[in-house]
């Protein structure tokens, strides 16, 4: 198998969120020090989306597509995004009386097909509206922050005990330059099944409560991403929730997770 073939198939898990929790933990340390990779990793978002719009995944992957992928409003987005253009591709070249384009190739590649099917006036029109799009879209990222690619990373075990008896309390330092924490929950024992779906509740010192989502999971803990910005110096409990089955009732998993920025 060459180095290309194993990318791939790494990037597809991880994105899938079917890696192991050392495993993604090596490509999330990748994504912060290699811009080629970071790159391949978005190519990767790309073709799945692909994939699931043209019904080309198979069962166990569009499950894992659809409870894993799409736990982010940006790629909820991209998906919308790729169903809205595909669909006006379609049309348009119904109406053009064209050949219908391969559905085995992408989004981008069917815009390029319909483009070039356009009379000039119509170009000139459909590129204005671009023109429209881009800056609004650049003067939207220009006001929302970046997502965070620095992490300090944190293993919590859980405690029963109350927060001022804890003994398992973690303490973590945040550098200025450092963008988010990643924390890794350690599920207790007795949660022998996992659950299909979890959620993460961050309450602070005054009892202020903020849900979290799951940045992964696996058969042995969980994952969240919590930006610097939200954490001030304190102590901070985190509780976990979860939903054995879709619809089902929500359970809190007893106990919580202690730590404290220093």
């Amino acid at each position: 198998m060459t180095a290309f073939t194993e990318n791939h198939n790494e990037i597809k898990q991880y994105l899938l969120g079917t890696l192991s929790q050392a495993a993604r933990r090596r490509v999330e340390e990748r994504l912060l020090t290699e811009e080629s990779f970071f790159e391949e990793v978005l190519l990767g978002e790309d073709e799945l989306i692909d994939q699931y719009i043209n019904g080309t995944l198979s069962d166990e992957s569009r499950d894992e597509f659809e409870q894993h992928f799409l736990s982010t409003p940006e790629r909820q987005r991209k998906l919308r995004f790729g169903r809205a253009l595909s669909l006006y591709v379609a049309r348009k070249s119904e109406n053009a009386a064209v050949p219908a384009p391969n559905t085995s190739t992408t989004w981008a590649g069917q815009f390029h097909a319909f483009w070039n099917s356009q009379t000039w006036g119509l170009q000139a029109t459909l590129a204005l509206a671009l023109i429209v799009i881009i800056a609004s879209a650049a003067l939207w990222l220009s006001r929302t922050p970046p997502a965070p690619r620095t992490f300090v990373t944190l293993a919590l075990t859980i405690s029963a005990n109350n927060r001022a008896e804890s003994a398992q309390e973690r303490k973590v330092t945040l550098p200025p330059d450092v963008g988010a924490l990643s924390v890794s929950l350690m599920l207790p024992d007795q949660q022998s099944l996992p659950a299909e779906r979890y959620r993460v509740e961050l309450m602070n010192d005054n009892g202020e409560t903020n849900s979290l989502e799951t940045a992964g999971q696996d058969a042995r803990s969980v994952s969240v991403v919590i930006p610097a910005a939200q954490l001030a110096r304190g102590q901070y409990a985190l509780k976990l929730f979860t939903n054995k089955a879709a619809g089902g009732t929500e359970q809190r998993v007893n106990g919580s997770y202690f730590f404290t920025v220093e």
